[in-house]
């Protein structure tokens, strides 16, 4: 389905994708300082391990990071495990 919006005088075409509610499992993300509270860690090393991908995280913009809370826990459950 496509829509016009007008925004300060121009026509933006947005196209939007009909998604099925049943397939998207969302969860909530937690921040930086919620991991490194989590991990009992600093934020710098969340964010050094997130960048260096030794950490499950979703990139948000330029500096923004998000992890997703089944991811962290079960990368934890992994180190545990194997070390």
């Amino acid at each position: 389905m496509t829509s016009d919006i007008s925004i300060e005088g121009n026509i933006v075409e947005e196209q939007r994708i009909a998604l099925d509610r049943d397939t998207i499992k969302t969860e909530p993300l937690w921040t930086v300082s919620e991991v490194a509270s989590y991990l009992r860690l600093k934020p710098e090393t969340i964010r050094l391990m997130a960048r260096n991908g030794e950490l499950p995280s979703l990139k948000v913009g330029k500096r923004v990071w998000r992890f997703r809370i089944s991811e962290v826990k079960g990368w934890l459950k992994a180190k545990m495990d194997y070390g």
